[in-house]
């Protein structure tokens, strides 16, 4: 029986696409700039980030790594140019420059399904719900609330700079710890090869999504159920509590 479950934000609960891929294009530019990077660089690092054109890679650091993780990728490859920044100093501009974005008029935050509804269903169903997202405390909670559905979530797993990203376990013990749940009790709702590899570590149910940034394929038959979005969970319970 499923008592609890974890979403991953972007692609998951809110279009991808829309606020990120907008997102990215407004921030490296003028992360170059503080950096007084000079030459055009701005779609080498897009490029590096698993951004081209409009196309977000699955696999790329944008679509699911960490600020962290995306200033390494980026630090990288500008060293590949001859120049050399500091990685601790990319990440606080990242950080800054992404929640700036955010915040601004131009973010987009569209729903894959209509949240509210979903959330009240599950809620009445007396499931515990949580986030495991790769976006910072701050913002995963201003989206929430953007949303109108910061009151039903019982956990928000984001990047403090103390936890583990995903596909590490940190997220999922907190959650099952909290609320005393056994791996096989909590389902990891995602739209990445990496939130499924998140579940399996984990021990907990893996069900992909084809909302994000993923296709069929990209999973690599890593799931143990696919959806088209996350609007299909409660029809999904019905077939497990059948099966139970």
């Amino acid at each position: 029986m499923v008592k609890g479950i974890l979403f991953d934000k972007d692609g998951t609960l809110i279009d991808f696409y829309e606020l990120w891929l907008g997102a990215a294009k407004w921030a490296v530019p003028r992360m170059l700039e503080e950096n007084t990077v000079s030459g055009n660089l701005e779609q080498y690092i897009l490029k590096t980030i698993g951004v081209s054109n409009e196309y977000v890679d699955p696999d790329g650091a944008l679509a699911y790594k960490t600020y962290y993780e995306i200033a390494e990728d980026i630090c990288i490859a500008l060293d590949q140019k001859k120049i050399q920044i500091e990685k601790h100093q990319i990440r606080e501009q990242l950080e800054r420059l992404f929640s700036e974005y955010a915040q601004s008029d131009e973010a987009v935050y569209k729903e894959t399904v209509d949240l509210q509804c979903l959330m009240k269903e599950l809620k009445v169903r007396g499931i515990r719900i949580g986030m495991a997202t790769a976006d910072t405390p701050v913002s995963a909670e201003s989206c929430l609330k953007k949303l109108h559905i910061m009151q039903y979530f019982d956990y928000i797993g984001a990047d403090d700079g103390k936890r583990k990203p995903k596909p590490e376990k940190d997220m999922f013990q907190e959650f099952a710890e909290e609320y005393q749940f056994l791996p096989s009790e909590i389902m990891i709702v995602g739209d990445t090869f990496n939130d499924m590899l998140f579940a399996k570590r984990c021990g907990g149910i893996s069900v992909a999504v084809l909302s994000g940034v993923s296709s069929k394929k990209d999973f690599e038959d890593s799931f143990d159920y696919i959806l088209r979005s996350v609007g299909e969970i409660p029809a999904l319970l019905n077939k497990i509590e059948k099966k139970d």
